[in-house]
């Protein structure tokens, strides 16, 4: 069991193994056979590492945020809750885990949901969370993994199957499609784009004067919006709380560090963060998908692969910043609103922030160009506060404070099974 939840903890080697596999099954060359499976394991990885760049940057940045502003609530995230609860819920959640993969492929063989689910460490996540709601009705581990790997599985299946509509356009093609944490949201901001917004302003085309063309290189964006973001927060942060965020980055070197340079450097590393999770995601994408045509023409013909929602981000750039930059707004909007509503703050999480409101944005740019981003990213931020809020009771039974899930595929479905549930008994 410990190795399974090894395995499946590090998402680059199952994608490895997909990738090994379907080469395999298309007889290739040892030579090509070897170059695949690397390149998309150094891919994955490089989307990995370029994650934890991002995550380090956004992490001082939190800490220097919330200290700045004196915020304190509950944190969601989905690594945190996962860790204070893996001996409780860890063998049940892999086994879960296992029955829904196989599940996912018995569907794209036999349905016309006919796609593949590739973003397992999310899965994971999602097992645990299934797992916490079924656990306070006294059901037996059996049952657990019985309904949660008949819930999973078919999400699996049908959630990339439901967004595809909206994905292919983005991707030009149906090549792959795209498994996330966040599906619920990226499907309805695209319907509300689609409704209430105006395609043809796109974001990627918006009218910017000459004396602003260094906004449209993408780097160059990212470093400048995390440069205001670290700049506001210094000022109104104290010098012992800025030279704590500057020792999560810099470690016992902070204190040779000024403030400039501490906002100038991490600017720069979190634009580089970014710049290397989309190399990967480019290098990773160009052997995962010829490779997986030949393990699903054995498994599941006819299936997709669905993979992380990051291979959107080259897409649109302009929209992933917009998403950004609104899904965060909205966040903090949510922190001074909850106290008088009776709902607990839940503090943003900086890095859900950045992936599910940038995608939210591209699917809300798709169907209703600048104003559907602004939308859709708007549901996003919403959704990132008001569903852990309102799920925070049913989690806090596991005993991890101050944290909970984050995104809204593990959130709203776990509301809807408690309903339903305390409904039947």
């Amino acid at each position: 069991m410990d190795i399974l939840l090894g395995l499946v903890k590090t998402p680059a080697v199952i994608i490895a193994i997909v990738a090994f596999l379907g080469l395999l099954f298309q007889k290739a060359s040892i030579s090509r056979l070897i170059t695949g499976t690397f390149l998309s394991f150094i891919g994955f990885t490089m989307i990995k590492v370029g994650g934890s760049i991002l995550m380090k940057v956004l992490t001082a940045f939190s800490s220097l945020f919330s200290k700045a502003f004196n915020i304190v609530g509950v944190v969601p995230s989905n690594e945190a809750i996962m860790a204070a609860t893996i001996d409780k819920l860890g063998s049940i959640a892999a086994l879960i885990l296992l029955f829904a993969m196989i599940l996912n492929i018995v569907l794209a063989r036999f349905t016309r949901f006919k796609f593949i689910y590739l973003s397992l460490h999310l899965v994971l996540f999602m097992a645990f969370a299934i797992t916490a709601v079924l656990l306070q009705f006294g059901f037996s581990h059996t049952m657990m993994i019985v309904i949660a790997s008949l819930l999973i599985g078919t999400y699996m299946a049908v959630s990339p199957f439901i967004l595809s509509r909206f994905s292919r356009e983005i991707i030009g093609s149906n090549e792959y499609a795209i498994s996330h944490a966040a599906i619920s949201s990226y499907v309805m901001g695209s319907y509300m784009g689609k409704w209430f917004g105006n395609k043809q302003n796109d974001t990627e085309h918006l009218n910017i004067s000459s004396k602003f063309d260094f906004i449209r290189e993408p780097n160059i964006a990212t470093l400048l919006t995390m440069l205001v973001l670290l700049l506001i927060s210094c000022i109104f942060a104290t010098q012992p709380q800025i030279k704590d965020a500057m020792t999560v980055v810099y470690g016992a070197g902070a204190g040779d560090k000024n403030v400039v340079i501490f906002i100038l450097e991490q600017s720069a590393t979190f634009a580089c963060g970014l710049y290397l999770a989309k190399a990967g995601v480019n290098l990773f994408t160009a052997e995962i998908v010829p490779a997986f045509k030949g393990f699903a023409r054995v498994f599941a013909p006819g299936s997709v692969p669905a993979v992380d929602v990051m291979v959107l981000f080259t897409k649109a750039p302009n929209a992933t910043l917009i998403g950004f930059l609104i899904s965060f707004s909205i966040e903090l909007v949510c922190i001074f609103l909850f106290p008088f509503i009776g709902l607990p703050i839940i503090v943003p999480g900086i890095m859900a922030s950045f992936i599910t409101g940038g995608a939210a944005a591209i699917f809300g740019n798709a169907t209703g160009g600048f104003r559907g981003a602004v939308i859709a990213s708007s549901i996003n931020g919403l959704l990132l506060c008001v569903l852990p809020a309102l799920t925070l009771p049913i989690f806090s039974q596991l005993g991890a404070q101050g944290v909970t899930f984050a995104d809204p595929d593990f959130t709203l479905p776990s509301l809807i099974l408690d309903y339903l549930l305390r409904i039947v008994s």
